[in-house]
């Protein structure tokens, strides 16, 4: 008789703590090549590594000279000395902030040990100007901005930090406190491009857990700095590492690597509803970046805050919390007047409504009061700033039998720039009469918001130009026998996109 098979268990994982250095190290080597890869824009590893000629990276590393940074920067330089290596140098840079009595003995560390690597270093002293947001932040702030600084002088391809497998389910759980959505939930990927700064950042770590680096390091026996801050339990990140997770684990053992896998999960949903976002915006955004509100609402309640973030977003502008998306969508569906929606978008921004359509303005620096009044000295033609304005007139001569408006106007009487006090007229064309501003301007799509700053030119008592609309023609002239100019409005270039409809 045919005896059935006996099931036999699975074989239990090896801990960290059991692993050899040829394997530990295997695993760290090909995360940091599949990272290196990431940071040079590149998918076929292939080419990357075999190919004659093939670019190498210039990397720069966030070196504090704690255990996860001495790891990244020791298996970087044994990938770094590899024959086919994928890397051409490496700088580390150690971010001094000066907030604990240990850190020049920090310095020094990291000093020693890139010397013993052979790699080049750097201290990187910043100060960090404490925010709302916490010194946690506030520091967090300044060492990017340092590390991204000192790859652009390096020419790096990338900045290199070694967040791991841990860090990004604390960050997680800090998120999901937070009540964070998608996005923040999805924490952060291996490697993003940091635009403002024209560089990658990198993490290539991330899916390897804070055991197998102690294990590296135990292993090499190589020592590191522990700051003293990481054990203040009054910080959250250091909650959630040092009483948090030991009970998670004690409920569950080695429910890191399940979680790791839902924060992995969660992350491709962020991606995918972003690309969604995406999609959707291309079809409702105009040329002008407004929004149509028609098509907005044909969309579902969920996808409508998606394409608002990403509008948003597309300005600069950080993601707004769910209340104030909530507030955007329920004053788009209501609004009937245009003058009535005004949402605050960032520092410098405002939501607003014009002719069926959101439109994102910008409001800093511009005086909507009736006191902007300025004298221009004439000094021919050129470039007049209106730094009360936020921008300038540009005022060209013109040639042959094209009609402009006569040098007189310029250099007899006072020339002056001011705001609409209320009925004022306009011509525009010879064969019409003049037509108040306010008619003008409805006519022309200029939404009643932008109007105030949008400066009038005159001569004396003669309106010679209104921006947005143009030039008075019973001022102008084809007499060939005189100066005779034209007259533009030209907002600041940061501006130009946003005032345009």
């Amino acid at each position: 008789m045919q005896r059935k098979p006996q099931k036999t268990s699975p074989k239990p994982k090896r801990s960290a703590s059991t692993l050899s250095l040829r394997t530990v190290e295997a695993k760290i080597l090909t995360a940091l090549r599949e990272g290196v890869a990431q940071g040079l824009g590149q998918t076929d590893q292939t080419n990357l590594f075999n190919a004659r000629g093939a670019h190498r990276a210039r990397i720069t590393v966030g070196f504090s000279g704690g255990r996860d940074s001495v790891a990244l920067l020791k298996s970087l330089c044994v990938l770094r000395d590899k024959r086919t290596s994928p890397i051409e140098a490496i700088e580390a840079i150690h971010v001094h902030h000066a907030l604990s009595p240990n850190a020049n003995k920090w310095a020094r560390f990291c000093r020693r040990m890139a010397e013993d690597l052979g790699v080049e270093f750097k201290v990187v002293y910043v100060r960090v100007k404490k925010t709302g947001d916490g010194v946690e932040a506030a520091a967090r702030k300044a060492r990017y901005e340092a590390l991204f600084k000192a790859a652009n002088v390096f020419n790096a391809d990338m900045v290199m930090t070694a967040h791991h497998q841990d860090d990004r389910l604390e960050t997680f759980l800090i998120q999901w406190m937070r009540g964070a959505g998608v996005d923040g939930l999805a924490t952060f990927p291996v490697a993003r491009d940091v635009k403002e700064e024209g560089v990658r950042l990198v993490r290539p770590l991330m899916h390897l857990p804070r055991a197998l680096l102690e294990r590296y390091l135990e292993l090499y026996q190589i020592g590191w700095v522990e700051d003293e801050s990481n054990a203040d339990t009054a910080y959250l990140r250091n909650a959630i590492r040092h009483e948090v997770l030991p009970v998670m684990e004690t409920i569950r053992p080695g429910f890191k690597e399940a979680a790791a896998r839902s924060v992995e999960l969660v992350a491709q949903t962020a991606q995918v509803l972003g690309e969604v976002a995406q999609e959707d915006l291309q079809k409702i955004q105009t040329t002008d970046r407004d929004l149509s509100i028609t098509s907005l609402t044909k969309l579902s309640v969920a996808r409508q805050a998606l394409v608002i973030r990403a509008w948003i977003e597309s300005f600069g502008l950080l993601a707004p919390s769910k209340a104030k998306l909530d507030e955007i969508l329920r004053q788009a569906s209501l609004t009937g007047n245009d003058t009535k929606l005004k949402i605050k978008a960032g520092t410098n921004m405002e939501i607003r409504r014009h002719a069926g359509k959101l439109v994102m303005r910008a409001t800093a620096g511009r005086k909507t009061d009736k006191t902007r009044f300025e004298t221009l000295d004439w000094t021919g033609p050129g470039h007049y700033s209106l730094a009360a304005w936020g921008g300038e007139l540009v005022i060209t001569e013109v040639t042959g039998d094209e009609a402009g408006v006569p040098e007189s106007f310029f250099k007899e009487k006072l020339l002056q720039v001011r705001p609409r006090q209320g009925g004022e007229k306009l011509k525009l064309y010879r064969n019409r009469p003049r037509k108040h501003l306010k008619d003008l301007y409805q006519k022309a799509g200029i939404a009643e918001f932008d109007r105030p700053n949008l400066p009038l030119l005159w001569s004396g008592e003669d309106l010679l130009f209104a921006a947005g609309l143009g030039m008075d023609v019973r001022a102008m002239t084809d007499d060939s026998q005189l100066r005779r100019f034209k007259i533009e409005w030209k907002p600041d270039a940061t501006l130009l996109t946003l005032m345009q409809s």
